[in-house]
């Protein structure tokens, strides 16, 4: 098994390796770190200008790519790799599904860095990922800081048809990094909403939760504890921000119905979610 991790020179970079070693700690997964450099102009001559300037350019992409490896913990296993692209998603996505390697098992960004430590601001790399890869893409928050390993799974689960194979795929890391999983639901009522409609939303909400609960029991081995939660508030930010994350544990959250099949569409709903999250995500394509 193999993680793609998007490297760069700045923060995020740095962020990405982090989150893909602590996944790797506890799926033990070797990483490919992935330096993007533009599409090399093509040339015949071996002194022209053209020449020496995807030199230099290289030459600076394997220096990105020694101090990225120079991050990853001894206990992990990693190697660098540059290519060239159009675009680093392009790269990225080349990277994922390069027939000689096997198809990665993730692809690992860092977060746009113009917010405050410990959220998620998307530009324009995460963004094309997020509404484009075959790929489930992690995400890591700004400023995010390598940890042992994974202490839990929480799974965005909603009443719609259709998270079906998030639901599955949760369950599937649950039991191999053996830790706990879970399940989240969201009760957004709108400002103006009356208590009548929360309270029943909220109950309709737990029932759905605890039925998945069950379903999930029975399908984890003996050990692996699942729990459900339900947040409350006028928005989906609000009820996310009335919950409880550990610093070491990991949101699943799934495309929108949108999404082409097998491929993932990052939704509003998803979106506003990761607005207000305080810890990792991976975003999962439509099944």
């Amino acid at each position: 098994m193999r993680y793609v991790v998007g490297y760069g020179p700045r923060r995020r970079g740095l962020d990405a390796v982090n989150l893909a070693a602590t996944l790797a700690r506890s799926s033990g997964a070797t990483l490919d770190l992935v330096a993007v450099l533009p599409s090399g102009a093509p040339t015949f001559h071996r002194y022209s200008p053209d020449q020496a300037f995807n030199a230099e350019v290289e030459e600076q992409g394997r220096e990105w790519l020694a101090d990225g490896l120079a991050q990853v913990p001894n206990d992990v296993q990693a190697e660098g790799h540059l290519r060239r692209a159009d675009s680093i998603t392009e790269g990225l996505l080349d990277a994922a599904t390069d027939p000689d390697q096997g198809e990665a098992a993730l692809i690992v960004v860092g977060t746009f860095h113009r917010v405050r430590s410990g959220r998620f601001g998307l530009g324009s790399l995460a963004d094309a990922l997020l509404h484009s890869s075959e790929v489930p893409v992690a995400l890591a928050p700004a400023g995010y800081e390598s940890r042992e390993r994974i202490t839990r799974i929480t799974c965005a689960i909603g009443m719609r048809p259709g998270n079906e194979n998030l639901f599955d795929n949760a369950i599937s890391l649950a039991a191999e990094w053996k830790v706990p999983l879970r399940l989240m639901s969201l009760v957004a009522v709108g400002e103006g909403g009356s208590e009548e409609r929360r309270h029943e939303w909220t109950r309709l909400a737990q029932q759905h939760a605890a039925g998945l609960v069950d379903k999930a029991t029975a399908a984890l081995p003996a050990g692996v504890s699942v729990t459900s939660v339900v947040g409350q508030g006028h928005s989906l930010d609000d009820a996310v921000l009335e919950l409880d994350f550990e610093d070491s544990e990991i949101v699943l959250v799934g495309s929108s119905r949108l999404a082409q099949p097998k491929r993932l569409f990052l939704g509003h709903s998803a979106s506003k979610i990761m607005r207000a999250l305080p810890v990792p995500m991976i975003v999962w394509p439509r099944g």
